[in-house]
């Protein structure tokens, strides 16, 4: 990944983001799976893009115009952090992979469940990592 100035805000705004969801007191896994579902991720992780400048609330209420977010369990403000940032690297890093595929790839009980052990290492190893779990579950179910 290309850490440019652009690419480093972008993971920062998209880590803010997610931490704002907790802050709100949106149910954390909820939040996620619609944010990755959304018309709102697919500009979110854009890189042409420019509309994630005006920042984590913008993107906030633009979700909550599309989706019901429901209230409830909140996950620890580091992990939400994390997960927010992880996108953004995968997004930068695989570039034809949608916010569908992402979470898909990555479902949020498997990010909780890995993030003791991912989080430690590079955001590029971490997707790789989520990417061999997906292909390995995929290959038992079939």
């Amino acid at each position: 990944m290309d850490l440019t100035h652009f690419n480093v805000g972008l993971c920062e705004m998209s880590a803010d983001l997610f931490v704002q969801s907790a802050k709100k007191g949106y149910d954390s896994k909820d939040f996620i799976e619609k944010l990755m579902n959304s018309k709102t991720a697919i500009y979110l992780y854009d890189k042409a893009d420019t509309q994630m400048w005006l920042g984590s609330n913008y993107i906030i209420d633009t979700l909550e115009q599309e989706v019901q977010i429901n209230k409830g369990e909140t996950y620890p403000h580091d992990l939400m952090s994390w997960i927010g940032y992880l996108f953004a690297c995968w997004n930068l890093t695989y570039a034809d992979d949608t916010p569908r595929d992402m979470i898909m790839q990555a479902p949020v009980d498997v990010l909780v469940l890995t993030y003791q052990g991912l989080h430690v290492l590079t955001f590029e190893d971490a997707i790789k990592e989520l990417k061999n779990i997906y292909k390995e579950n995929r290959e038992k179910s079939m």
